[in-house]
């Protein structure tokens, strides 16, 4: 994904360059908006990174949603004083091109540095969507040519994710720009990890989101 490669060159010629002040970010709740790349090509916690494009004319199966865009809503709260202070997050993760949608809630731990002016952050949550748990069968015998065709499209353009609730491992790099404004290249992962049944292809996404931190200083 070319803007979020862009974003992070960026970021890390910005944090490389000579500070004139400090750049001290306000320790208070945040809110955020994103735009992300619905099913992108990468995968940090599998086998491969990244995986080969289908030939010309096919697809994989539970690929069908890969590409589109999402938009992402955000709110953290403040850090807590515990558990190495960990930021309580909720977010929406709506698709703009009718796929799955997402809604989740978590924490995310972040770790600081040159003078706050770029972190990092992991985090973990559990997400419900209003997606398919299970594609319909095409070719299931005895069906008409026409509801056939209306799961091949479902085939073709959705992926089941074999339960309704998912886990949300994800992570970012952020860079403030202002002690109330920052930038995040984001990754977020959506999947069970077969603990409901065997039906688990998984879900990556990549993007950009815009912070901003609210409440006094």
């Amino acid at each position: 994904m070319i803007g979020v490669k862009s974003v992070v060159c960026a970021a890390m010629a910005l944090v490389s360059m000579p500070a004139v002040a400090q750049v001290r970010g306000v320790s208070g709740p945040e809110i955020g908006v994103g735009a992300f790349v619905h099913g992108a090509n990468f995968h940090p916690l599998g086998e491969q990174l990244t995986f080969d494009a289908p030939p010309p004319g096919t697809f994989y199966a539970d690929s069908g949603e890969n590409g589109t865009v999402d938009v992402q809503l955000l709110y953290r709260t403040a850090p807590l004083r515990f558990l190495l202070k960990p930021r309580l997050v909720a977010k929406a993760q709506i698709s703009t091109a009718g796929r799955t949608s997402f809604a989740s809630v978590g924490a995310e731990w972040r770790q600081h540095a040159l003078n706050d002016r770029l972190y990092g952050q992991v985090g973990i949550g559990v997400t419900i969507h209003d997606g398919y748990r299970f594609t319909p069968d095409p070719f299931q015998p005895g069906i008409s040519n026409a509801e056939a065709l209306r799961r091949y499209d479902i085939e073709t353009t959705r992926v089941g994710f074999g339960s309704r609730l998912l886990f949300n491992p994800n992570a970012s790099i952020g860079v403030r720009l202002t002690p109330r404004w920052a930038v995040e290249a984001v990754w977020e992962h959506h999947s069970h990890r077969q603990i409901f049944n065997e039906v688990n292809p998984g879900i990556d996404h990549l993007g950009v989101r815009v912070i901003r931190t609210i409440g006094r200083r």
